[in-house]
């Protein structure tokens, strides 16, 4: 795939970040990177990491959580648009406005008789 033109420019909030590129390369080379295997280790340097696809609509908007070991999971948006120059594509990530983990833990730490009178 072809290289990319211009520095990424990046934002970044609390829960997610933003990143967008221009790439010499068509919108359909860009899918292709992006929902292969082979394709996803090389242009994003993310080995072992787990992928669950949320939403596919080619070649225009992909949408996963991926989880690497002894990290959230977090939400990756690639938004794909065909530019004069190639393809811009605008990366989002974001984590759960509430982690699932912490959540996970505060209701084992709830006695089930404390439950009770609350749906009583």
């Amino acid at each position: 795939m072809a290289e990319r033109t211009e520095e990424p420019a990046a934002e970044r909030t609390p829960t997610a970040a933003r990143t967008e590129v221009e790439i010499e390369a068509t919108p359909e080379e860009v899918w292709e990177a992006l929902v292969t295997e082979e394709g996803r280790e090389t242009w994003l340097a993310e080995p072992d990491r787990d992928v669950h696809i949320e939403i596919v609509r080619a070649p225009s908007r992909l949408v996963w959580w991926w989880t690497g070991e002894d990290e959230p999971a977090t939400r990756v948006e690639f938004q794909i648009v065909a530019v004069p120059a190639g393809t811009r594509v605008v990366v989002t990530e974001s984590e759960p406005a509430f982690p699932i983990s912490l959540l996970a833990r505060s209701f084992a730490r709830v006695p089930a008789k404390s439950l009770a009178r609350v749906f009583a």
